[in-house]
């Protein structure tokens, strides 16, 4: 129980780590489609590729975490 609250716990905490380091320059880039007046300021951001992103490497570096130094 331990192993998964840990594991659990590292995941969002570096899943979050790398959302805040990421460039806001780059989510304007991916979401070039919205990119007319027409739409309102929110919808131009495309945010489904960051957190996808972040929480791909937030699991892989919490796994990695906790394969190595907790068992």
């Amino acid at each position: 129980m331990e192993t998964f609250f840990s594991f659990a716990l590292l995941t969002v905490t570096y899943t979050l780590f790398f959302l805040s380091i990421y460039p806001e320059k780059y989510l304007k880039k991916i979401s070039h489609i919205y990119s007319h007046r027409n739409f309102p300021e929110y919808t131009k951001f495309s945010l489904s590729a960051p957190i996808f992103l972040s929480f791909l490497l937030g699991y892989s570096l919490a796994a990695t975490m906790v394969f190595l130094f907790i068992q």
